[in-house]
């Protein structure tokens, strides 16, 4: 049997490995952001997108699955179970208060300390109404 020829990488084939890896990372890094509804407008995809650029998705789904950090799917409205024993209701201002001030009212379950972000309230608008989406 001839001995095979080693692969030899064309830019072609090298473009094409990236695209398909930079892909699957897009949707794995995602948090699950790809739905099947109606694409977001307005406040809520400039939110979906701060989500993504501000790293928030790296420790909250949107999908409902478990993360380092509660999902944002459902949240909006829901109540919350707080580490002191008490429960809030997720309404706009906790949001707002959850992500200018993180541990002012840590979610039960959940140790790990989400760093504050310096955010301009039209950002905090817009991730709020992303939220609020995620309903």
């Amino acid at each position: 049997m001839a001995a095979r020829a080693p692969f030899r990488w064309s830019r072609r084939s090298i473009v094409a490995v990236l695209m398909v890896a930079s892909a699957g990372l897009s949707a794995a890094c995602s948090g699950g952001e790809e739905s099947s509804g109606p694409p977001l407008t307005g406040p809520a995809a400039e939110g979906q997108q701060l989500f993504k650029s501000n790293g928030c998705a790296a420790c909250h789904s949107v999908d409902g699955s478990k993360g380092v950090g509660p999902t944002m799917q459902g949240l909006a409205g829901s109540q919350v179970a707080l580490e002191d024993g008490s429960t809030v209701t997720a309404d706009d201002a906790y949001l707002r208060e959850s992500i200018l001030q993180p541990s002012a009212k840590r979610v039960a379950g959940y140790s790990a300390a989400m760093p504050a972000r310096d955010l301009s309230p039209s950002e905090v608008d817009a991730l709020v109404a992303y939220i609020d989406a995620l309903r």
